[in-house]
């Protein structure tokens, strides 16, 4: 787990004016109209990987002299392609960069209870570095030598794990065309063309059997998502291509869609590199509004902490993100990043999300659940009856809309569509209790405008994971909630993993269930 915040000043578009981010477990978009910064944040974490790795290693000694203030020169280097510039060009001033670790491997970074901040400047001539109390009150730094008294009270152990955390990022530009770009060729993190095919032909045939089932199961989901009734795929006898075999005809990858070259490159790559973040820019590219969540999913279950993308698409930014920040470049300025004010405006999140009702055209059906988190567990449910391509999820944000006097929204959403449901959480501490007043005004709304639904027999989605299910996905110390338990900390898993317990259940965990009955209906 982590929650690492971040404030950037004077960085590639970005100004004095911090560019202030958390980083956190989870699905996090950046959202912008082109060249407002989104590309430049998100690749920010793989140009600073170097200093990250520095800052992972607690016996290095570099890093121990930056923490307490020291002035070592250059020890570091942004990554930067040739002729690029991560400095700011407008500008002499220093890169500035903050750390602030509100949680991680080892726990949070504290003094005394007071969270710390560890800021450091960086100049093509030399790098500094300060530690202060979130309060302002350095405790360490260049004039500032770290009282010795602090020093044994102080911990960097918790500083030095999450940023060996933050640094195991894997970068995905925006292209990822894997024919002709050269017999050894990478894009950031990704390996290309030839480079591409020879691995992927080595973990499907190699001599390692773990990389072989990976790679069965891989294909396997590829022929899920794209509705294919038998698909395999194998590297050509040259190794300059794949060969893919769908439904028992042979094509040349080139010969097939982008969207389906899109889901092999990345996934793959990600598969092989197994990251703690991915950092992905346009995970839209090439694919229909119908595959943008299941691919970001997909995605996910090969890192342990979760997802970075950039994208245009506040669609999809709305329906799969925990965190949303918002770009900004007025003319001639520096950008700018505030996180995202959510509207409750259903019809619109319709139109980001590019629904038109037409089976033909994508989604057919609506349903509206509980929140995000849940939103993302139900679409590894969807996928257990074959439904995730057709029905659209959109998030209530729990109380915040699930109320008696949202009418107005649901009656927009009657005029655009006739197929919805509702999926939503009792909320019960026992068999017997009543609804809340809000929900039971929400069920009594729906039922007058026609919308028919469920709320669950049990508290809450989470209620529903067996308790192997839970084990598998984080570890035996993690346990499964009782009919009626409300989550805490003593479950072992933060509620935006939920998903990746639903990925792990099976059909038959549900059958039975008033969930799984529903489910089945829809």
């Amino acid at each position: 787990m982590i929650d690492i915040e971040l404030a950037i000043r004077n960085y590639r578009c970005f100004g004095d004016e911090p560019a202030r981010i958390r980083i956190a477990d989870g699905f996090t978009a950046f959202v912008g109209v082109n060249n407002s910064g989104k590309s430049s944040l998100l690749r920010f974490l793989y140009e600073i990987r170097t200093l990250l790795r520095i800052y992972g290693a607690d016996s290095n000694q570099w890093a121990t002299t930056l923490l307490r203030g020291g002035s070592p020169g250059t020890i570091w280097q942004p990554i930067v392609l040739g002729g690029e510039r991560a400095l700011r060009a407008d500008t002499e001033r220093p890169m500035e960069l903050e750390f602030v670790v509100h949680e991680g491997p080892a726990g949070a970074f504290k003094l005394n209870n007071e969270l710390l901040v560890h800021k450091i400047k960086y100049t093509s001539e030399g790098t500094s570095g300060e530690l202060r109390t979130e309060r302002g009150t350095v405790i360490a730094g260049p004039d500032t030598p770290l009282d010795a008294q602090l020093s044994s009270q102080l911990s960097f152990e918790p500083f030095h794990a999450a940023m060996g955390e933050l640094a195991d990022t894997m970068y995905i530009g925006p292209f990822r065309n894997t024919i002709n770009v050269g017999a050894q060729a990478s894009y950031y993190d990704i390996k290309t063309g030839d480079a591409f095919v020879n691995t992927f032909a080595e973990y499907k045939s190699g001599e390692n059997p773990a990389h072989n089932e990976a790679i069965f199961q891989l294909i396997a989901e590829l022929q899920r998502i794209f509705g294919f009734s038998s698909l395999d795929i194998n590297a050509s006898p040259d190794k300059k291509t794949l060969q893919i075999m769908a439904d028992g005809r042979s094509y040349r990858l080139s010969e097939q869609g982008a969207g389906l070259a899109h889901f092999i490159v990345v996934l793959v790559n990600v598969l092989v590199r197994r990251p703690g973040l991915l950092l992905i820019d346009e995970p839209e590219l090439n694919l229909h509004a119908s595959l943008q969540l299941d691919f970001l999913t997909t995605l996910a279950k090969y890192t342990r902490n979760g997802v970075i993308f950039a994208t245009h698409s506040l669609g999809l930014a709305r329906t799969a993100s925990d965190r949303i920040y918002t770009l900004t470049k007025p003319l001639g300025e520096a950008s700018s990043v505030q996180p995202y004010e959510r509207d409750r405006e259903l019809v619109t999140l319709l139109g980001q999300l590019s629904f038109g009702g037409v089976p033909e055209l994508g989604f057919s059906k609506i349903l509206l659940v509980e929140g995000k988190t849940e939103l993302r567990a139900l679409m590894q449910f969807l996928r257990l009856y074959g439904k995730e391509h057709e029905v659209l999820m959109l998030p209530l944000h729990g109380d915040e809309m699930i109320r008696p006097d949202v009418g107005q929204e649901i009656s927009q959403l009657s005029r655009i569509s006739s197929n919805i449901s509702y999926l939503i959480d009792s909320e019960r501490n026992s068999e017997d209790a009543p609804l809340a007043r809000n929900r039971q005004g929400f069920v009594d709304l729906c039922a007058q405008q026609g919308i028919q639904g469920l709320v669950l027999e049990r508290r809450a989605l989470e209620n529903y994971f067996p308790e192997a299910a839970v084990k598998r996905a984080f570890s035996d110390s993690a346990t499964a909630l009782g009919p009626y338990e409300k989550k805490g900390p003593g479950q072992g898993w933060p509620k935006a993993n939920n998903w990746r317990v639903a990925s792990l259940m099976t059909r038959s965990d549900l059958e039975g269930t008033d969930l799984g009955n529903f489910l089945e209906t829809l």
